[in-house]
């Protein structure tokens, strides 16, 4: 993250993000010496090949759906927007959207990713969200995580997929991982999973110089410890040997493709990484901070198009490179807590909205197609927001019962909730 990204957004936001760091930092430094943190271990019993691995990217702040997929066909857009708004196909503008289906389109950042839409790899669901939704970055982030309104529900829709799933790979040390500082509530309540910032970098922080004397020095301190306590710690050191072993910072993809030298160009070149080493890694999350953008929005020739370019290139690299690999074997999602107003406001920002955009890319992903009822700008939620017409909570269910194989435990993924397919995945 970027001083620029740390700076922008509104008050809440920063708190929300900071609250966060603090916790999660307070948890990692209380883990280099004592391994409370280590998750509790649950053994399947069974032994399950045909999952796909789900890749959930998270953009924290509450992306523009509007520039993310542009509604190009609607003139009200420009009327509403007539600073920022993506100029339409055929303007002449150099960075003009690119039309997906006569109507919507893509940002020119996003460009890289209109060959895996046209090739069926790529969904696009506009106008996701909840009409009786929130505009606190605090409670929608939660809501959206926790896929659940229940203030007691602790756990992630990721955590309780995992928790009520087999392994993919019989006696794997780590199931999930998400690339943060501290554990995300997504995959709160997961079995064998850790939050590992860095892939390259998770090791003991100790003053002892080599794995073979912490490693002894940890067998003696746990020996007396109960079974699941001493399976942690066994699955602790597994992991920090096989995520040596992955060199991502080497790792070189396949087909050309090329990482870009960031923050999630990185998450993405150890995602590859981790799905090709077969570890048995079934679920990774990655957070991308900074789309709260009241002021100066920039998505043309500005702030959020450089957002999105680092999106659209990586997606795109980590397209050719599994492709190439012949590992298609994966589901990513690309959600965000709220859209924006639909108007600009004064300083050329938008503010907090309701309905967004929604992606999902992999290799039985329905695409090359925008899915959900569209609403039209003309109506308004609160004469300022776009409806949303999707729950984002029927997307995911349908990838957790057609792509990772859950769906008899539907009702305990996403309690409380009947979700209605589109047809997004097969």
């Amino acid at each position: 993250m970027n001083q620029d990204t740390e700076l922008r957004g509104c008050q809440e936001y920063k708190a929300v993000s900071r609250r966060s760091f603090l916790k999660t930092s307070a948890a990692v430094a209380a883990a280099t010496t004592l391994p409370a943190w280590l998750p509790r271990v649950s053994y399947a019993q069974s032994y399950q090949a045909n999952r796909d691995v789900v890749i959930s990217i998270y953009l924290r702040g509450g992306a523009d759906g509007l520039t993310l997929c542009v509604p190009h066909g609607e003139a009200r857009y420009y009327q509403l927007r007539p600073d920022i708004a993506v100029p339409p196909p055929g303007s002449g503008h150099a960075k003009r959207a690119r039309d997906l289906d006569g109507f919507f389109g893509f940002a020119q950042p996003f460009w890289p990713l209109e060959p895996i839409y046209r090739a069926g790899r790529l969904a696009v669901i506009h106008a996701v969200g909840a009409n009786d939704w929130t505009r606190s970055h605090f409670d929608a982030q939660r809501w959206m995580e926790n896929c659940g309104r229940d203030t007691h529900l602790n756990t992630g829709w990721l955590g309780r997929h995992l928790a009520t799933s087999s392994e993919v790979v019989a006696g794997a040390a780590l199931r999930g991982l998400a690339m943060t500082y501290g554990m995300v509530r997504t995959l709160n309540g997961a079995p064998k999973t850790l939050p590992i910032r860095d892939v390259d970098d998770f090791r003991y922080q100790t003053w002892f110089q080599d794995f073979r004397t912490v490693h002894e020095a940890t067998q003696a301190n746990y020996a007396a410890a109960n079974d699941a306590c001493r399976a942690s710690v066994e699955n602790t050191e597994r992991t920090i040997r096989s995520l040596e072993a992955l060199d991502v910072r080497n790792y070189q993809g396949a087909g050309g493709a090329v990482y870009t030298q960031d923050d999630f160009g990185y998450a993405m070149k150890s995602t590859a990484a981790l799905i090709k080493a077969n570890l048995g890694v079934e679920a990774i999350h990655i957070d991308v901070e900074g789309w709260d953008t009241h002021e100066q929005q920039g998505s043309v020739g500005g702030y959020m198009e450089q957002l999105m370019a680092s999106i659209g290139a990586n997606l795109a690299n980590f397209h050719l490179d599994m492709d190439a690999g012949s590992r298609m074997d994966w589901t990513m999602v690309v959600l965000s807590e709220f859209g924006r107003n639909v108007a600009q406001n004064n300083s050329r920002g938008t503010d907090h909205g309701a309905g967004s955009c929604m992606f999902v890319m992999g290799g039985a992903v329905n695409g090359g197609r925008v899915y959900g009822q569209w609403p039209g700008l003309a109506n308004l939620l609160d004469d300022q927001d776009l409806y949303a017409t999707t729950d984002y909570r029927s997307v995911l269910a349908e990838v957790v019962s057609k792509r990772l194989g859950n769906g008899a435990n539907l009702g305990t993924v996403f309690p409380d909730y009947t979700p209605s397919y589109l047809g997004v995945v097969r």
